[in-house]
């Protein structure tokens, strides 16, 4: 993870990286969206070993809700408050919300407040993110209303209406951990990757394996030797 090469006169940090191994399920009608998907990657966490997994993201998602909670980027405001172009019926909370000092959002007229709409049917048009074993997560989500209207967002929470269908991906050897950036005020994500250490029973049988080559390649030049000598 501390690997650097350069480029050009810039030094850069090489990215983690490893195999990706996927993992499918489908959300059933009622279920809370944000609060299923993490039950499920906690589920998929559980099934590996940490030292060899601590990365999860979204491969892929399709479905439908019934109702959203999504945090607008720089969303525009009408005179009343509402977001121009939004759905009714749905629950937001718009980019660079303010925040308290235990880090809640506020909900001031100035700030990005959070959002609902309920008993709508919109159509999940793209679902991304990333998690980690901590349980911190980052998820992104656009929707399509019936009349075809998209709004898209930070995901904070949603209903299934008919089926929301998951594809999780793990990368083996990376670690995603969040750390507090300085920058943002907030905890970034902060890929690592994960040292391989062998265990003691693996070095063993290595060196047992490596051994017993060695003795039957011996053993086999003896017994070539006394076949050559006895025929001579």
């Amino acid at each position: 993870a501390h690997l650097r090469e350069s480029t050009g006169s810039v030094m850069v940090a090489v990215p983690p990286s490893g195999p990706i191994q996927a993992h499918v399920f489908r959300l059933q009608p009622g279920d809370a969206l944000m609060d299923s998907l993490k039950d499920r990657v906690d589920l998929i966490f559980a099934r590996i070993p940490q030292e060899r997994c601590s990365s999860a993201f979204i491969m892929t998602a399709v479905g439908s809700l019934s109702d959203a909670t999504l945090r607008l980027a720089n969303a525009s405001r009408t005179d009343d408050g509402d977001i121009v172009g939004s759905l009714s019926d749905a629950t937001l909370r718009l980019a660079n919300a303010a925040r308290t000092d235990d880090g809640d959002t506020t909900n001031s007229s100035e700030s990005n407040d959070i959002r609902s709409w309920k008993n709508k049917r919109f159509e999940i048009t793209s679902l991304v993110g990333t998690f980690s074993r901590a349980g911190g997560c980052h998820l992104h989500m656009a929707l399509s209303d019936h009349k075809g209207v998209c709004v898209g967002g930070h995901l904070i929470n949603g209903t299934v209406f008919t089926t929301v269908e998951v594809v999780i991906g793990t990368i083996e050897g990376v670690l995603f951990e969040r750390e507090q950036d300085d920058q943002t005020g907030y905890r970034e994500l902060a890929p690592k990757q994960i040292e391989k250490h062998e265990s003691v029973a693996s070095k063993f049988f290595k060196r047992t394996s490596l051994k017993s080559m060695l003795v039957g390649v011996c053993l086999g030049a003896i017994l070539h030797h006394r076949i050559c000598t006895s025929r001579s």
